[in-house]
């Protein structure tokens, strides 16, 4: 008897997990909120298991040929002035620039291309209720669809809705005292293919990296203790960073420009999940 996995969330878990299962033979339905599949977000190095894992898919090769270019990392002074550097090369590719480094958007689409013929995606759907027998989780969904399943696996982020519904008032968070805006801004000819970065005072750090299109991607963060500042609407989030971050030095009013007219803009306060059980 085949068994049947449901997967919730179509990022980079939950593409390489459908694709893992459906490569050991069970079939498998993967449902996603969004609308349609989410592209964009910035830079993620991968190393390790995750380079193993996409070798054994067959997408390493792909996956370095859709690198961002970043060929290091150097730290700048409020002048301007590079003070530390560290290439990638001179590493091996165990810096902070690491060999494998690729837009999240890119890396989630070229898994999830992989896994789309070998899983069942349903967009702009998501679980509103799980009941389970000891045999088999009965699913209801938001559409009104209600279906069984012999497991269900949630690749979701730190805001998952499911697993609070299957273990409720169990998930949370462990603040990590770090609040960060990440958007995208127009690429200029002095920008170099270096992650730049620029530590200010009061916690302030700001950071440019290139990326594969043509454009760069800034972030903005504080080192500072969470304050719901992730619930905020969007107009509020970017005040705040104009606020903050209006006499950081170095390229800060460049980046501050963009962010008013950028069409990404991302905010959250980093924390993890540090589940009981």
């Amino acid at each position: 008897m085949i068994s049947i996995w449901l997967v919730t969330g179509a990022s980079i878990a939950g593409s390489t997990a459908a694709w893992w299962l459906a490569e050991h033979g069970y079939d498998v339905v993967v449902v996603e909120r969004s609308s349609a599949f989410r592209d964009g977000g910035q830079n993620v190095d991968v190393r390790g298991q995750g380079r193993d894992l996409l070798r054994r898919m067959g997408l390493e090769k792909q996956a370095l040929a859709s690198g961002t270019g970043e060929k290091g990392t150097i730290w700048i002074n409020s002048r301007g002035q590079t003070v530390a550097r560290m290439m990638t090369d001179a590493l091996e590719g165990d810096g902070p620039t690491a060999q494998m480094e690729i837009l999240r958007g890119d890396l989630a689409g070229l898994i999830y291309g992989a896994a789309r013929g070998r899983a069942d995606f349903r967009f702009g759907d998501s679980i509103s209720q799980i009941e389970e027998d000891g045999e088999a989780a009965f699913v209801t969904f938001t559409s009104g669809r209600t279906e069984k399943y012999d497991t269900v696996l949630v690749a979701e982020g730190v805001g998952a809705t499911t697993r609070d519904l299957v273990f409720p008032a169990e998930n949370e968070p462990r603040w990590m005292n770090m609040t960060i805006g990440y958007f995208t801004i127009p690429r200029t000819t002095a920008d170099e293919p270096l992650w730049r970065w620029y530590n200010a005072t009061q916690g302030r750090s700001v950071t440019l990296r290139p990326d594969n299109h043509g454009t760069i991607r800034a972030a903005l963060s504080i080192q500072k203790q969470p304050e719901g500042e992730q619930d905020w609407d969007v107009a509020q989030q970017k005040r705040f960073l104009q606020e903050r971050f209006a006499d950081a030095g170095w390229e800060a009013p460049r980046v501050l420009a963009a962010m008013q007219t950028t069409d990404d803009f991302y905010f959250d306060v980093l924390r993890q999940v540090h589940m009981p059980r």
